[in-house]
């Protein structure tokens, strides 16, 4: 069973995206900071990572920044998108940058997408 990290500092968000990561069979693993993920002991374990941008503490886009180059996917949403920032975070390693609210179709085909490849 594939593990997935949810990283959302929104515990309503991060409910609905794990009962998402969990309809198709996976894990979640809800983290509500990037702090948090980065303190367990499970960050570079998962075989994937969806994180919102804007939280207090490491943002999503510096999470992306340590997760560079571990071979861990990530997926980055927000509810506040521009171009500098999606390209940002492109540079760094992000899979997919999507805006909130995501349709969940999407974002399973991304992930499935993501894990199959």
């Amino acid at each position: 069973m594939k593990s997935i990290a949810i990283v959302d500092d929104d515990e309503d968000v991060a409910a609905a995206l794990g009962s998402l990561v969990d309809s198709m069979n996976a894990r979640p693993e809800i983290f509500h900071s990037a702090d948090d993920y980065l303190a367990s002991l499970r960050w570079r374990a998962v075989d994937m990572v969806i994180s919102d941008v804007q939280m207090p503490g490491t943002s999503g886009l510096e999470l992306a920044r340590i997760l560079q180059g571990t071979g861990v996917p990530l997926i980055l949403i927000t509810a506040f998108p521009s171009l500098e920032l999606e390209r940002q975070a492109m540079a760094h390693g992000v899979r997919r940058f999507m805006r909130k609210p995501f349709d969940p179709a999407a974002l399973i085909a991304c992930i499935e997408a993501i894990l199959d490849g």
